[in-house]
């Protein structure tokens, strides 16, 4: 069985004849029919038809071919379609190129023009195949296309010099712990073909410079960038999956997740299984019921060279002869996103390169199927908390709450972590705008939700109605924020002794008390705004005394 790489063989050479049968553009479906069908959505800046589908046909310094001829860049292009849309989908200022706006740097502008500008397309393959080892171009070992593990070593160390993601992070889990420190040992001292290399390990310079560059030996530089960022964290998460069910792609899909397979060219023969070759495709949309996917090919504009007769071309286009070079799909406006019927592979004789296929992908011979061997998946770390409620001691005070100047309540204020990791992160209490105090929140884990006590002194306070309010900290990466902050209702500061928020203490504020004697919050008689002093949370002789020491004072 061959090394699960992308390669372009005679297969290869025989779907580029058949592409070169036609260069009309077919019958354009907007959509594909049924409700069913979820695609990944379009961005002004600038993703205008979903998933990009850029092309390997081409280069940008050198011919995307490798030794034998073949065009062999499937992977850096799959994966910039991924980027491509991630960075559309961070992007925060909305506006078509040619304007120069870059204001999220998971794509860079690789010159003098706009990061998502056509011309800034080839220079970002080039980069990406650099670091992922294509046909050899980092390591000088010689092979055809891109090797699975080496496109994820390659995709870790592109985050980490975007930006997005912290130097040191070697397994691309987004950060900087222990379990790095310890690929970078089990590889230490090794260089390609060592029993032992580690591409993922070798991050300096990779993962730091540009142009790329790579010294191809795991050694102490390598360690020390490692132990140096321990504990830093990033934005995003990179994880392989061998073998990964329909399921899982949809669900992965559905989640915004970017999602890259290697399809590998399976023959069943008598004997069993062979595997011809490989090629990566990104995942544009799927249709769950149906059992359907659309994809966004590298090599094959299926649909839109009639190959297939289901896809999506949201913008109609045509490409103008001469070709190769196939640069008219740099513009990501224009795609074919191609779509294809999920087959679940006979469970006799197993496949070894996965359960499910592409079925009646162009160009094969009876008996070979594009068999779904990896799924290559980059997902943004969702970082979002929320504030959910608001309490105070006396919320349920009549005609309001009221809280004697002076004296003191508690600010009870619930938050929610509703992303994917751990966070610490400030939360605030504020009467009107002036800040109560704060408290912070340490490690609250995905979906864990925790009250946290602001103590209020209204010493100083004016004696007027406030709003209260809550704000907990944006934690780094957060985008959605407008649940960071929320508002309670109206609490009044009045004189002391008031329970009643007439501005003034006389024998009805002296009967609200005794009425509520001994009582606390739950039994019949208790009253929170007759616990004026707000310490032990029931009416009692203090509260009483307070009030009769009070006695006639009223708002000037």
């Amino acid at each position: 069985m061959k090394t699960k790489t992308s390669t372009t063989l005679a297969l290869i050479i025989a779907m580029t004849f058949l592409l070169s049968l036609t260069v009309t553009t077919p019958t354009v479906l907007a959509q594909p029919p049924g409700e069913q069908w979820y695609f990944k959505p379009s961005y002004v800046h600038y993703a205008p038809s979903g998933v990009p589908d850029f092309d390997q046909r081409q280069g940008g310094t050198y011919l995307w071919q490798d030794q034998f001829g073949a065009w062999s860049h499937c992977g850096p292009v799959a994966v910039a379609n991924s980027l491509w849309w991630l960075d559309s989908e961070f992007e925060p200022n909305q506006m078509p190129p040619p304007q120069l706006v870059d204001g999220f740097p998971l794509v860079r502008a690789y010159g003098a023009w706009d990061d998502h500008s056509p011309q800034n397309l080839p220079w970002l393959v080039e980069h990406l195949a650099y670091l992922m080892d294509c046909d050899g171009k980092r390591t000088h070992m010689a092979h055809s296309g891109t090797n699975v593990h080496d496109m994820e070593a390659g995709l870790n160390h592109y985050l980490s010099w975007a930006g997005v993601n912290p130097i040191g992070d070697v397994n691309g889990d987004g950060v900087v712990n222990g379990t790095d420190v310890n690929v970078v040992n089990a590889a230490m001292g090794s260089v390609p073909g060592m029993f032992n290399w580690n591409m993922a390990a070798d991050i300096s310079p990779a993962s730091m410079t540009y142009p790329p560059l790579a010294d191809n030996v795991i050694d102490v530089n390598d360690l020390n960038l490692v132990t140096s960022n321990i504990g830093a964290m990033g934005l995003f998460y990179e994880h392989t999956i061998q073998m990964p069910t329909f399921e899982y792609v949809e669900h992965e899909v559905e989640r915004c997740q970017d999602v890259v397979l290697l399809l590998g060219f399976w023959y069943l023969y008598p004997g069993g299984w062979y595997r011809e070759n490989g090629h990566y495709v990104t995942v544009a949309g799927v249709d769950s019921p149906d059992f359907k996917i659309a994809i966004s090919d590298p090599f094959l504009d299926a649909f839109e060279t009639g190959l297939i007769m289901h896809g999506r071309i949201p913008i109609p286009h045509q490409h103008m002869p001469p070709e190769p070079p196939f640069i008219k799909h740099n513009d990501a406006a224009f795609v074919s996103q191609d779509i294809y019927n999920m087959l679940l592979l006979p469970p006799m004789p197993p496949c070894p390169g996965g359960t499910w296929a592409l079925a009646d992908y162009p160009g094969l011979p009876q008996g070979m199927f594009a068999v779904v061997e990896y799924a290559v998946i980059t997902s943004p770390y969702v970082h979002d908390v929320a504030v959910t409620k608001i309490e105070t001691c006396k919320d349920t005070g009549l005609p309001m709450p009221v809280i004697s100047q002076k004296y003191t309540t508690h600010v009870n204020v619930t938050v929610l972590n509703e992303g994917d990791v751990a966070e610490t992160f400030e939360v605030s209490a504020l009467a009107n705008s002036t800040k109560i105090g704060s408290t912070t929140v340490v490690g609250l884990l995905p979906g864990a939700v925790t009250t946290v006590s602001i103590l209020w002194n209204t010493t100083g306070y004016q004696r007027c109605n406030y709003t209260l309010s809550a704000a907990a900290a944006t934690v780094f990466g957060e985008t959605h924020i407008a649940d960071n902050t929320l508002n309670d209702g109206l609490i009044k500061v009045s004189v002391t002794g008031d329970t009643n928020a007439d501005n003034k203490c006389n024998m009805r504020d002296i009967g609200d008390c005794c009425n509520a004697y001994g009582s606390a919050p739950g039994d019949q008689r208790w009253n929170t705004n007759a616990n004026i002093n707000d310490e032990n949370h029931k009416v009692d002789m203090r509260d009483i005394g307070i009030t009769c020491n009070n006695y006639g004072n009223q708002e000037p």
